[in-house]
């Protein structure tokens, strides 16, 4: 038995988050007709902690972060989500007791929606859309765990580079809108740390930081003083998820500089 169409009526798009592009076309074609293209507003909450995940979103040009609290009244960002994901994991985990985390858009930009029955009745009947979303709830898991070692070993620098890549990552771009205070808060520390960070990274010319803008005029030098960790992350996302078949992968996927074993 697999799942029916609402109307019958397939959407005919181009998709830009990996996810989707990696779906098989008959996981696809059961995924696509519940899908609904959707504009994200910067500082939307999509989703707030302990409240039932009602929509979905498969992100397209937006990001959206991920935060826990760790006080009454502060916030910090546990992981990103761009083009490469979707901020359902508990749907997909099954749990509908009110997850705690909140989910904001940090930059604005467009997803795909879709509600949590028409998601879990996909995943019921369709094994492809649920074996892609599992391993996506493995890459998270791998995310937070390395953010939180990262967190505790590595310098603000290096901290700040790796989080920049992942935003460009999950962005698919260059450039984009990004506050120092939306920065400190992301982190967790302090506006004026971020600040003076961001001014080193601008001397090295690792950056070019204009006001509410980022851009990154040459990633691979940014990678140069970014911990390993994100040499990890993206690795392991590639190889859970992989990139669509027919799309050559981005430009900036690079191998981890220690990994001494025979390349395929």
């Amino acid at each position: 038995m697999t799942a029916s169409p609402p109307d019958g009526q397939m959407l005919k798009a181009t998709y830009r988050n990996r996810l989707l592009q990696c779906l098989s076309p008959r996981s696809l074609a059961a995924i696509e007709p519940y899908l609904e293209r959707v504009e994200l507003k910067a500082r939307q909450t999509i989703h707030q902690s302990r409240t039932s995940m009602e929509a979905i979103y498969f992100i397209e040009t937006a990001l959206v972060s991920v935060s826990t609290r760790v006080a009454p009244t502060k916030w910090v960002e546990v992981w990103l989500i761009g083009s490469e994901g979707m901020t359902g994991v508990p749907v997909v985990l099954g749990d509908d007791d009110n997850p705690p985390f909140r989910r904001t858009v940090q930059v604005a930009g467009h997803a795909y929606r879709i509600s949590r029955s028409d998601l879990r009745n996909v995943i019921q009947h369709q094994q492809g859309v649920r074996s892609l979303l599992l391993k996506y709830a493995q890459v998270v898991l791998l995310q937070t765990s390395q953010s939180g070692a990262c967190d505790s070993h590595h310098s603000l620098k290096e901290r700040l580079s790796r989080w920049l890549l992942l935003a460009r990552d999950g962005m698919e771009r260059n450039e984009f809108p990004m506050t120092h205070q939306m920065l400190a808060r992301l982190l967790g520390v302090r506006r004026a740390s971020v600040t003076d960070c961001l001014n080193v990274l601008a001397t090295e010319k690792m950056i070019e930081n204009e006001r509410g803008l980022i851009r990154i005029p040459d990633p691979a030098a940014l990678h140069a003083v970014s911990c390993d960790c994100y040499n990890l992350i993206r690795r392991e996302y590639d190889r859970l998820i992989g990139s669509h078949r027919d799309a050559p992968p981005p430009t900036d996927l690079f191998s981890d500089p220690h990994d001494t074993s025979p390349s395929r």
